[in-house]
């Protein structure tokens, strides 16, 4: 009889310890047991250019992948070397709206500007893609793609007034839907510190990066609990 009920004893903490371990499991993070999706549209700032080797991009060291350890849900890059504004548009049905996002980061508009495209083609572009995106269901969050002291540097090659143009334009696009926050600097703690190259991150600043970013996003995680 003591043999049997030690035996059942011992079931019974095992059946306590697995439904432990499932509620733990479906209870692990941010999402709080749903299923969120959260894609990152952009260009090589996305796509981890230069994260382990020079002029090569590396997905693993992006800051989508450092995003999604930190958020703990399910963080897609869709971010294309060399992508324009224009050409990001053309791509949001297969590499956005096919994964049905929860949250989608845009950070567009450097290749826009070292390739001297007029800044309302620019508006324009950013304003189909945010359209296309906002079902009035999905957080959009809207990032700069500079920061002043890269702005600063840039002023004096004779171009200081086109980033008060695109802070005109990031404005007016924010406010172009309820659904939109606007991510003011992604880059504090990463210009000029844990650089590869004028533009790109390390595979640190890529990190860094992805903290700055979560720390805008975290706030709208905690509503989705």
């Amino acid at each position: 009889m003591k043999n049997i009920i030690k035996f059942l004893k011992f079931i019974a903490i095992t059946i306590i310890l697995v439904l432990g371990l499932a509620i733990i499991g479906c209870n692990d993070g941010s999402t709080n047991g749903k299923d969120i999706t959260l894609v990152c549209l952009g260009d090589s700032l996305t796509a981890g250019y230069g994260a382990t080797t020079a002029f090569e991009e590396d997905k693993s060291k992006s800051y989508p992948a450092y995003l999604q350890k930190k958020a703990n849900i399910s963080v897609i890059n869709a971010g294309v070397s060399g992508d324009t504004t224009a050409q990001a548009l053309v791509r949001v049905d297969s590499d956005v709206l096919s994964e049905d996002p929860k949250i989608v980061i845009i950070l567009l508009g450097a290749n826009d500007f070292f390739q001297s495209i007029p800044i309302s083609t620019t508006q324009n572009n950013l304003q189909n893609i945010i359209n296309k995106i906002d079902n009035g269901n999905r957080k959009i969050y809207l990032a700069k793609f500079y920061t002043d002291a890269m702005a600063a540097l840039i002023s004096i090659l004779g171009l200081s007034g086109t980033f008060t143009q695109y802070n005109d334009m990031f404005t007016t696009l924010k406010e172009s839907s309820s659904n939109i926050e606007l991510i003011e600097d992604i880059w504090t703690g990463v210009w000029g510190v844990h650089m590869s190259d004028f533009i790109h991150p390390n595979a640190e600043g890529y990190e860094i990066m992805a903290d700055n970013i979560y720390n805008e996003v975290q706030p709208y995680l905690q509503t989705l609990k």
